[in-house]
């Protein structure tokens, strides 16, 4: 007979494979209709038209608020397609946000930033992300760490206590916090809220202070990616990145665009 640990374990671990199959399906259910004629349309190089299906997707309430990374994704390639790789860059880095696991955004990401002569993130985090999802190693470390806390409360109560099984169970504990904390740090919605691209059609020039007047410190190329460091009215001011070569100053707040709104359907 199994010892009740070991059935508790077996217990859990079908319990997590199951969670994470219902949450591949929810990803990729519940697309209407109208993204498939979006879709023929962007096929046959009607790019205008299914942009403004697209556009008008994400303003559906199931959308407007959770939105979609399969329509920001192909909103993207209709963009780019018309000739805007602004906008696709930001359209691409929404679907990423959504699912930063999606391959083929970032992919079409790359080639946009690309010709828009913008370097292309390569950083640990990235390379994280292609490999497995954020919200999977959040999730499935939780369990792990559930597990083995479970698993430890059983060990604790038995009159023999095998100090192999104890081990374990910590390494479960201290593992799964890992794989959590990993995740949270890799997910590119933990910045969402403070992060912009620039989407004006000239790039916007960097001063010392909100003003007009003020003396310049450079330039940021449309389509870069942002950090939002604080606001003041009609400017914010911002950096461009984190390294030692990264640019801050102020800029007005119409020339970009929040990678994160209250309603992803907004241009």
């Amino acid at each position: 007979m199994k010892r009740p640990a070991l059935q508790l374990s077996s217990f859990l671990f079908l319990l997590t494979v199951t969670c994470a199959s219902s949450l591949v399906v929810s990803l990729h259910a519940g697309l209407p209709e109208d993204f498939a004629s979006a879709n023929a349309n962007l096929a046959t190089g009607h790019a205008d038209e299914a942009l403004s299906t697209y556009k008008t997707l994400l303003t559906y309430p199931e959308f407007k608020t959770s939105g979609s990374a399969e329509i920001w994704y192909n909103r993207g390639l209709a963009e780019m397609q018309t000739g805007d790789a602004v906008a696709a860059s930001l359209s691409f880095r929404r679907a990423l946000l959504l699912d930063p696991s999606l391959a083929p955004a970032r992919m079409e990401l790359s080639k946009t930033l690309g010709l828009l002569g913008i370097p292309v993130p390569t950083g640990w985090r990235e390379r994280t992300m292609q490999s497995i999802h954020p919200e999977t190693m959040i999730v499935t470390g939780a369990v792990i760490g559930w597990i083995g806390a479970l698993l430890l409360v059983v060990l604790l109560f038995q009159s023999s206590r095998k100090k192999g099984l104890i081990l374990l169970s910590l390494l479960l504990i201290l593992f799964g916090q890992g794989a959590s904390v990993l995740g949270t740090l890799v997910d590119p919605r933990s910045t969402a809220r403070d992060s912009a691209v620039i989407t004006a059609k000239t790039g916007p020039t960097l001063r010392a202070t909100p003003a007009d007047s003020a003396t310049e410190s450079g330039t940021v190329e449309p389509g870069t990616l942002i950090s939002i460091l604080s606001r003041n009215g009609a400017w914010w001011y911002v950096s461009t990145g984190s390294g030692s070569g990264a640019l801050q100053g102020w800029i007005p707040s119409n020339t970009a665009t929040p990678l994160l709104s209250s309603s992803k359907g907004s241009s």
